[in-house]
């Protein structure tokens, strides 16, 4: 079995630090976490392949439907944003760890730390930013054009994206902390 040279857990165990019962607690929340954010994700997927096949088909049949453009464009904004909170659960996004071998050996234990600061940030201004983007949609009752849907509902993706990464990162730090240290040669 592999042990983690960074926590000195193995896969099956805690975290360092974490007692066994707030570990199992944290590992079921970011379980059923998970599995509403990556079924929200396959729902997503479906719906948008759902609507561009009712939209080629209406085209077609010479009668297109005026709202499946937008609604693609409404589903794919919560598909991509979706996609790249759940990117940042086992440290699947990328980052660059090419130069980072050619660095002092300090620079590479610190590296971890920017990457996690980094991401942690990024996702902390896309929450805020996302929110007020949010909510001046809100608050001016902006609407689709042709699905005559709040728009708001759509803002909503910036400030969940945000929310799933800042999870994301918080889980690979924990559980996955061997998938963020850069690779020794």
């Amino acid at each position: 079995m592999k042990t983690s040279t960074v926590n000195n857990t193995t896969p099956d165990e805690k975290p360092l630090g974490v007692t066994t019962e707030k570990g199992n607690k944290m590992k079921e929340f970011f379980k059923y976490a998970n599995k509403s954010f990556d079924l929200t994700a396959i729902l997503a997927t479906f719906a948008i392949i759902l609507t561009v096949l009712l939209q080629i088909g209406g085209r077609l049949m010479g009668s297109p439907a005026p709202w499946t453009e937008e609604a693609t464009r409404f589903i794919f904004i919560w598909m991509i944003f979706l996609g790249i909170g759940i990117g940042f659960r086992q440290a699947e996004s990328a980052r660059v760890t090419y130069f980072l071998a050619w660095m002092p050996k300090i620079v590479q234990r610190g590296s971890t730390w920017l990457y996690i600061i980094a991401t942690i940030g990024f996702f902390a201004f896309m929450l805020v930013t996302g929110t007020q983007l949010m909510l001046q949609q809100f608050n001016m009752n902006e609407m689709g054009s042709a699905l005559r849907i709040p728009m708001w509902i759509i803002g909503l993706s910036l400030p969940v994206s945000a929310i799933v990464g800042i999870l994301g990162v918080i889980e690979s730090f924990l559980f996955h902390r061997d998938l963020l240290e850069p690779e020794e040669e």
